[in-house]
């Protein structure tokens, strides 16, 4: 048995939706339209990034990359993983975001070391000193278009049936493996939705709180536990599968 931690980046991680905020910035404000699209349900997942780059069009990269590394993050990510690296644990970032803005954000932290699963992002060459972004979904799911890259089906792909699976998060692309997750970290848009939909859920501020829950449960003498509606949950999605 592991224990695998899975984390979300975009506003966990990081302060802010840097995703949202890079389009937004050299996009211009018609990506806030797109986004809204997305949200009330009326383009895809996909759709919505690639009309978003569409709309970017042409950019410097390093401008991009300077803008990337300015954006901050909950510095108390480090103590998470100091913490799984004494006990034992793995911690991975699940992102629906592009791996364009997390390598660099990853890097400059000290975090280059953690993996991550992300849509990806390459910036294309289109004349003297601009790019322009050619994006790839690689971690689809063929049923579903809400997300564009499935943290669900990453994490049940990852993990082992005796695993312990912990989830950390914050947005909507996160309510999907919710329901699969032993162990939930909640704030935001997650939290209303896990009260909404009667899933067990720990709040949190910063890693610190997720670090102090951890260890106050491994520490009980219970240890940490599957939960029984999760997996039968994880069951029953294997079944139909």
């Amino acid at each position: 048995m592991a224990v695998r931690i899975f984390v979300d980046f975009d506003g966990t991680i990081t302060n802010e939706d840097v995703g949202n905020s890079f389009f937004r910035t050299f996009g211009g404000p018609s990506c806030d339209r797109i986004v809204r699209e997305y949200r009330e349900g009326r383009i895809s997942a996909v759709d919505c990034f690639l009309q978003e780059a569409a709309e970017v069009g042409s950019f410097n990269p390093d401008d991009a990359r300077q803008f990337f590394r300015s954006q901050p993050i909950d510095e108390s990510i480090h103590s998470l993983i100091e913490f799984s690296r004494n006990r034992g644990y793995e911690v991975t970032v699940l992102s629906d975001g592009l791996d364009l803005y997390l390598s660099e954000i990853l890097g400059v932290n000290r975090l280059k070391h953690i993996p991550f699963y992300s849509n990806i992002a390459e910036c294309v060459p289109d004349r003297a000193g601009s790019a322009s972004l050619k994006l790839d979904f690689p971690h689809t799911d063929a049923e579903c278009p809400r997300c564009a890259c499935c943290k669900r089906n990453i994490m049940m792909t990852d993990c082992s049936d005796t695993d312990v699976i912990v989830l950390v998060g914050e947005g909507h692309s996160d309510t999907c493996p919710a329901a699969f997750a032993d162990i939930v970290f909640a704030k935001s848009y997650l939290q209303t939705f896990c009260q909404r939909e009667n899933i067990s859920y720990f709040p949190y501020q910063s890693f610190h709180d997720v670090v102090d829950r951890l260890a106050g449960m491994s520490e009980s003498g219970r240890g940490l536990k599957q939960g029984t509606r999760a997996r039968l949950r994880r069951q029953e999605l294997f079944r139909t599968e």
